[in-house]
């Protein structure tokens, strides 16, 4: 079961102190977001339900989870993505790998909802890409309850937490359990694809995250040296490793910046990193970084 509450630590980052959320720690298998965004889906009885069906891309962190989650109730397990690449397909590694172990039927479709809309019945649990859905709230909720314990007892005057997104569902969920400012930075698409992706969860939010962009505008999935380096040195400097392919744009927007922001940031540590494995191979196969 899930290791709640997860730990919160205080770190050092370039000379400033930052306050880490560590829900990477909270399980093996569905550490971060997807430990709360599924929360629901773990702790409730679906009785009819045979069949659960998502769609995403070809490494995502919620594949994974979610073949863990049917594994466990001893469900069928269909995913539409995309594309999968040839070599992936050949090397099977990552999150791809360990959601094929646990079972899953991967469907590739360059229209994923409707495909996905396909193998939906009355049996079937349709779940929302990235777990962007109403469920959600319940999970995202007892971070919030944790989130100002843990406030509380480190005696944090003017906290303000901090966490990239995919599809935004974990920082809008936050925003609406607690009074404290939430800002976040989009990394798939920009803010007002990420603002698209919050009202077709809900319209009426009394209040929603603060967006931050960073400055240079970086493609999902595409690989950069600078965040590569960024990802390194926080590693190095906190003793913490941070997802590959998230956290160092949400760090590098978050350290653009914060020297406008009041308080004392709570990064969100959101886990993924199985996801990792297959980043850096990339990295390696194109010898932008590291030598093969």
């Amino acid at each position: 079961m899930l290791s709640m509450p997860s730990p919160f630590e205080k770190h050092t980052f370039q000379n400033k102190t930052y306050y880490i959320k560590r829900d990477d720690l909270l399980d093996i298998d569905f550490s971060g977001n997807k430990a709360r965004k599924f929360y629901y889906f773990l702790t409730h009885d679906f009785p009819h339900i045979k069949r659960v069906v998502s769609s995403g891309s070809n490494q995502s962190n919620a594949m994974y989870s979610l073949s863990v989650l049917a594994k466990k109730k001893g469900w069928e397990y269909i995913y539409v993505c995309d594309h999968i690449p040839l070599f992936l397909k050949q090397h099977p590694i990552g999150n791809y790998h360990a959601a094929l172990q646990n079972g899953m039927q991967i469907i590739e479709s360059h229209d994923r909802f409707h495909e996905a809309q396909k193998w939906c019945d009355e049996e079937s649990l349709y779940i929302q890409e990235g777990g962007r859905q109403q469920e959600a709230q319940e999970g995202i909720a007892l971070l919030a309850k944790e989130l100002l314990a843990d406030i509380k007892q480190h005696n944090i005057k003017r906290p303000y937490l901090f966490l990239p997104s995919g599809t935004g569902t974990t920082a809008l969920f936050l925003q609406h359990c607690l009074s404290i400012p939430v800002y976040t930075s989009p990394t798939v698409g920009n803010g007002a694809y990420l603002k698209e992706q919050w009202l077709m969860i809900e319209a009426n939010f009394r209040a929603f995250p603060t967006i931050l962009e960073s400055q240079k505008k970086y493609h999902y999935g595409k690989l950069y040296i600078e965040l590569y380096a960024l990802w390194m040195q926080l590693k190095d400097e906190m003793g913490v490793e941070f997802d590959l392919l998230y956290d160092p744009i949400g760090w590098k927007s978050l350290l653009e910046h914060e020297e406008k922001l009041d308080g004392t940031p709570i990064y969100i540590h959101q886990g993924g990193l199985l996801g990792n494995v297959s980043m850096e191979e990339r990295y390696k196969r194109k010898q932008t970084i590291i030598g093969v």
